[in-house]
C-alpha cells in the first residue's frame, strides 16, 4: 500500500527558491511533501535538485528529478527498505532524465545533483548524489552530514590539494557524481554525523532519531559556497524557520549570489 498524502507535517518546515544575480534562469527545483504511512506514521519529504544543462535543460533535468523521487517514495510504505527507496528512486529518477534525452535533441547532456532527507516517524533517512548538501544542526552545533561528489572534495581526501588552495581552484565544481549521465545512478547513503567514518559506520545511522529541536537544511551550492556553516547555524537558531529562509537566501545574495540559492529547512518542535 502507497503512502497518503496528508496537508501536515509533524515537523515544521519552510523553503524557498531564487534565481541569484547572476541573471540565469532557475535551475533548481524543490519539494516538501507529508504522508501517511499505512501503520499511521507521519512521513515527511523533501528534495532538492540543482540542474545543469543548456536551452533551459537544467531545470527540466532537476524538475523531473524531484518528481520521480516523489512519485518512488510515494509508492513505498516501508522504512526498514530505505536503501530500496532511494535506490529505486534515483534510478526511476535517472531514467526518466535519459529518455528524455534520447527524445529531444535539446536536452543533451542535461543533468543534476540530487538531495533527499526522509523523516518517518522521528527517524531520518538520507540519500543524494552531486553537491546539494544535507546539514544537521542539534543543540546549537551543525554538520554537514552528506558528502559531496566532487573532484575538488576528492582530491581534498587524497591530499592533492590543501583546504587553503580548495576556495580558489578551478575544478571546484567538477561534479563526479551525478542524474544524467548514467541511467543506474546509485545515490550515496553515508550519514556522515562524525568525521573518519567507514561507509558501513556512515550508512548505519541511517534511520537516526530524531530530538525536539533539531533542525535539517538541504541546500543548492548557491548557498553552501556563500555561507559558511557556523553562520547558517546562528541564522537558523535566531529567526522563525521561514524567516531564516529568507535571511539565507539574503545573505547569498548580498555576498554576490552568482548562482541559483535553494534553501529546505525541516524542524522537529520542542514539545
Amino acid at each position: 500500500m502507497a503512502l497518503t498524502p496528508v496537508a501536515e507535517s509533524n515537523l515544521i518546515t519552510a523553503a524557498d527558491t531564487h534565481p541569484g544575480e547572476s541573471g540565469k534562469n532557475n535551475e533548481d527545483n524543490y519539494a516538501v511533501c507529508y504522508f501517511k504511512a499505512e501503520d499511521g506514521a507521519p512521513v515527511t519529504l523533501a528534495v532538492v535538485a540543482d540542474g545543469v544543462g543548456g536551452n533551459r535543460a537544467g531545470e527540466v533535468a532537476s524538475a523531473l528529478a524531484v518528481r520521480s523521487v516523489i512519485v518512488q517514495v510515494q509508492l513505498s510504505n516501508n522504512a526498514g527498505d530505505y536503501q530500496e527507496i532511494f535506490q529505486q528512486a534515483m534510478e526511476y529518477a535517472a531514467q526518466t532524465i535519459a529518455e528524455q534525452v534520447r527524445t529531444n535533441f535539446d536536452y543533451a547532456g542535461m543533468s543534476t545533483t540530487c538531495a533527499v532527507a526522509l523523516v518517518w516517524g522521528y527517524r531520518l533517512y538520507i540519500g543524494y548524489l552531486g553537491d546539494s548538501r544535507i546539514y544537521f544542526l542539534r543543540d546549537g552545533v551543525i554538520r554537514q552530514i552528506s558528502v559531496d561528489h566532487t573532484w575538488l572534495q576528492a582530491a581534498l581526501e587524497h591530499k592533492l590539494i590543501s583546504r587553503e588552495e580548495a576556495p580558489y581552484h578551478p575544478n571546484q565544481h567538477v561534479l563526479l557524481r551525478y542524474l544524467g549521465a548514467k541511467v543506474n545512478a546509485k545515490p550515496d547513503l553515508r550519514l556522515m554525523l562524525k568525521d573518519g567514518l567507514t561507509q558501513d559506520e556512515a550508512e548505519s545511522n541511517q534511520g537516526m532519531r530524531l530530538l525536539p529541536g533539531d533542525t535539517i537544511l538541504l541546500c543548492s551550492d548557491g548557498l553552501s559556497d556563500l555561507v559558511e556553516a557556523d553562520e547558517l547555524a546562528n541564522i537558523i537558531m535566531h529567526n522563525s524557520l521561514t524567516q531564516a529562509v529568507q535571511a539565507l537566501i539574503g545573505l547569498a545574495r548580498e555576498r554576490g549570489g552568482h548562482d541559483n540559492i535553494t534553501v529546505v529547512l525541516l524542524h522537529l518542535p520542542e514539545k
